[in-house]
């Protein structure tokens, strides 16, 4: 069998003496991993595998992974184990499985197959003994000069290559440092009279400095009127000492043939959220308070954030703490920390608020017409990120 390259292009994973619940936890930890792309093998795709990973703390344990060994004499094999033996002769994994450990000992194994199918040095042919056939070696004869004129070549000017364009170095991995961390306060500003209205829900207007109206906001039928553009509305959510104020509406708040854009005031609270935080996080979390979200954003109805896709799918399934989520999604703390306030302005967030005298740890609320699902059925990250949540 063939090994397929592995430095460069796409790492493929055969799985040996595991169940559709054990190669579930492989699927999901490759489809974290950014740094390279592994892909599972398939049961019916034929493609050569690029490593295999084996499970022996089944029925035929080592056994299996010696007969997988004969049949794939160069594939790279790694095994998993709750108590790996150091005498097998394989590289092992011990179990439960964990992607700061998954990583590291593919990335090892990966390295030394390739180590092992480098060619090797061509061997020097042996000298010719007595009695065996010699190729035949050329004396070279020198003419002579005498009484000739030797002509001097002309001295070649040899043209250096052009010089190749330096590989632009790999961007370093964002880290969160928490004494970087900027805070802000949701209740000041725009942000938080757009709070103050949904929570109230009593139809206002917000005005700005000599009752210049800016939005109109009907809470109950989520309709607001804006009499603004966003780059206004930007300058008004990123600016909290402008002087803007709530009050009772009236007949004569917007003038006739005045300009009008129709909002919901979910997406209005949306925007203006990631708008405040710019790159802070709120005053109500510490950079390692385990946050979860309830329930997926509409993101089809509100602007796109960067990086909101993947912050969604990760945050809806287990707690997880912005230093955390920032290590483990490779994502800019500013993205994280716009997502998060978004997400907070529409009541999304589950998390204790700082001073709580709550448990650190985010106990997750059962919606009705749900079924909490039972701690030994929870998903391999799940597991991982309940352990290591608070950290």
């Amino acid at each position: 069998m063939s090994q397929p390259s592995a430095m460069n292009g796409e790492i493929l994973v055969r799985t040996v003496g595991m169940d559709s619940r054990k190669e579930a936890v492989f699927r999901m930890a490759f489809k974290m991993y950014t740094r390279r792309s592994y892909h599972l093998l398939e049961a019916q795709e034929s493609r050569d595998p690029t490593l295999a990973i084996i499970d022996v703390d089944g029925p035929e344990g080592m056994n299996l992974a010696h007969r997988f060994r004969q049949e794939h004499l160069q594939l790279p094999i790694l095994i998993t184990s709750i108590t790996p033996d150091a005498a097998s002769g394989f590289p092992a994994l011990q179990k439960p499985v964990r992607m700061e450990t998954l990583f590291p000992a593919l990335e090892a194994l990966l390295q030394r197959g390739a180590q092992e199918s480098a060619p090797a040095a061509a061997p020097t042919p042996p000298a010719a003994g007595p009695g065996k056939a010699t190729t035949a070696t050329v004396t070279p004869i020198r003419p002579d000069l005498a009484g000739q004129t030797v002509p001097i070549p002309e001295k070649t000017t040899i043209t250096p290559p052009p010089a190749q364009p330096a590989a632009a170095p790999r961007p370093a991995a964002p880290v969160l440092h928490p004494e970087d961390v900027r805070p802000f306060d949701p209740e000041q500003g725009l942000l938080g009279l757009l709070l103050m209205v949904r929570r109230d829900q009593v139809p206002a207007v917000i005005v700005e400095g000599a009752q210049r109206v800016i939005l109109k906001i009907d809470p109950i039928a989520d309709q607001v009127l804006s009499l603004v553009d966003d780059e206004t509305l930007k300058t008004l959510a990123q600016n909290p000492a402008l002087r803007l104020q709530a009050r009772t509406p009236s007949s004569a708040d917007i003038p006739a043939n005045t300009p009008l854009r129709h909002l919901t005031l979910q997406a209005l609270l949306w925007q203006v959220g990631a708008w405040t935080a710019n790159g802070r996080l709120t005053n109500r979390l510490q950079p390692n308070t385990p946050v979860q979200l309830r329930h997926w954003p509409n993101l089809t109805r509100l602007a796109m954030l960067p990086e909101a896709l993947r912050l969604a799918a990760f945050l809806s399934r287990s707690p997880a703490s912005p230093v955390l989520t920032v290590k483990m999604l490779r994502v800019a703390p500013a993205d994280l920390f716009n997502f998060l306030a978004a997400s907070e302005s529409l009541g999304l967030l589950r998390y204790s608020p700082v001073g709580s005298t709550e448990a650190k740890a985010v106990t997750p609320v059962v919606e009705p017409g749900k079924q909490e699902i039972p701690t030994a059925r929870r998903g391999f990250l799940g597991r991982l990120l309940a352990r290591i949540a608070g950290l």
